[in-house]
Formats: C-alpha cells, structure tokens, sequence
C-alpha cells in the first residue's frame, strides 16, 4: 500500500480519519491547516505540522521527508482566507498565478495539480468516511407533508444548477421562494439568515454535478442541524449518496425530538413522490 498522508482543515472530518487510523496501528502524516486542528489531532498524528494554506513549499515537503504517496484533503478552509492579507510563499503565488479565477473548483483543482507535480496523488474523501456517506430517503421519523415535499423539489434542483455555476450548494427554502442563498460564508450562516425570513423554512444542501469526491464534498452535522433548529426550521434535506452525515444517530434523534425532517434526497426519490421535474 502506498503511504497516505491527510491535509486537515476544520471541522470533524479529520479527526474521524486521524482517530480511526491512530486505534488501526497506522501512522497518519498530517498537515494542519490551523493551529487549532494542530492541537486537536497532535494525539492521534505524530507526525503532524502545521502550516497556514499559502506555505505550500513547507506542506510539500513535510509528505515527501515522510515518503508520502497519497494524500486526503479534508475539513474547511474558510475562502475568505483567499481575499485576505494571506502569506503566500513562491510555490504558491506561482500556483495563483495560472488560475483564472478563485472559485472553489478552479483552486482545488490547481493544488491537486501542483500537488502531482511534487509525486502526490489526491485520493477520495470517501475511501476513509465511506461509512458517513448520506443514504437516500426520510431518515428519522418525521415525515415531511407534501408542501415541503414540493419546497425540496424546487430548491434541489434549483440548488444543483447553483452548483454547477459553483456559487453555493445550499438553498433555503419557504413556499418555493427561496430565502437564502449559501455563498462564502458558508452553510450555517446561509441557514440563519434564510430561517430568520420564514419559520419552518426547509434547508437543501446538494453536491455539484459529477461531483469530485477528492474535495470539497458537502457535509452535514449536528451543528447544522442546530442552526436549523435556531431558526426554526422544518426540514433538513441533503444529496443522497454524495454528502457526508456526521454522527447520524445524534443528529437524527435531535431532529426527531424538535420534530425536523432529515431526507436524503435525490432525483430519483422526487420522482417517486410525484414531484414532477416542472416544480
């Protein structure tokens, strides 16, 4: 096996990997986006540094001292951290320098690249969180009605044409009108400001079309859910088979007990409720 290495960002995705091959007996070069991740996975990666995006001379580096061959990418990285004073070493300004624009896909798939230039392959998320990947149907015991049916209808596939034009993956939703929009702030922050417009708005959160499972793949957790429930909100529906779910059974127990909707959802099962494609 060729030895794997783990870029990590924030949130839960990391330390889920870096735990689980820690109680494996593997050894888990890593590299911490944060000091704050640093100091999260420091138990688990002994080998660990941590290095701010724009040292990319340093992370490269630090997997090839290590004989690393593939690498996982993930957690967040706040893109407002593109717009700001961010340090940036030669490696990476050269890196900038190619790309047309900073879109999300445009940036990752530039540092997939250059990554490859160096000897490192990007591998999928999912070949560590498989197990978390988001299965198709109502997952707790609240049944959505047949209006927010109709509202998950119109903001996935309105959400999957945002999307593709990469502007954001959440959408949410009342009476199909849509309230918000997810852009850089990301898709807590797009929840509240869409449910402080309309109580018992449903929430979308989808992949891009074909979907590149080495990045940037949607994920969800009780701490979504949360700011649902903040705001009143009546359904959380996600991508079937193309988001993560964090901590399932907790975040399904919550939504069951302020009696919030969680669905995976997909084209298919809006077919098979009778939601035509014209909603």
């Amino acid at each position: 096996m060729q030895r794997l290495g783990m870029i990590a960002g924030a949130g839960e995705l990391p330390g889920i990997i870096a735990q689980r091959l820690y109680h494996d007996g593997q050894s888990l070069p890593t590299v911490a986006l944060s000091a704050e991740v640093a100091a999260q996975l420091a138990p688990y990666c002994p080998a660990l540094v941590h290095c701010t995006p724009g040292q990319l001379s340093k992370i490269i580096r630090m997997f090839q001292q290590h004989a690393v061959q593939q690498i996982v990418i993930v957690g967040k990285v706040p893109k407002r951290s593109v717009f700001d004073t961010l340090r940036l070493d030669l490696r990476a300004l050269r890196v900038l320098s190619r790309v047309r624009d900073y879109r999300d896909v445009t940036l990752l798939q530039a540092l997939i690249a250059e990554l490859a230039r160096a000897g490192l392959e990007v591998v999928e998320q999912t070949r560590l969180l498989g197990h978390l990947v988001t299965p198709g149907g109502v997952l707790g015991s609240r049944q959505p009605t047949t209006g927010q049916w109709e509202d998950m209808a119109y903001g996935f596939r309105h959400a999957k044409h945002l999307a593709a034009l990469d502007i954001g993956q959440t959408l949410v939703i009342r009476r199909q009108t849509v309230l918000a929009v997810e852009a850089v702030e990301g898709t807590d922050a797009a929840i509240e400001r869409g449910c402080a417009l309309g109580k018992g708005a449903v929430v979308v959160k989808v992949s891009r079309p074909q979907q590149d499972m080495r990045f940037d793949v949607p994920t969800v957790g009780p701490a979504t859910l949360q700011a649902l429930i903040a705001g009143g909100g009546s359904v959380l529906a996600v991508e079937a088979d193309t988001t993560l779910m964090i901590r399932v059974s907790e975040l399904v127990a919550m939504a069951d007990a302020h009696r919030i909707a969680v669905v995976g959802v997909s084209e298919a099962l809006l077919q098979e409720r009778g939601m035509d494609r014209s909603v």
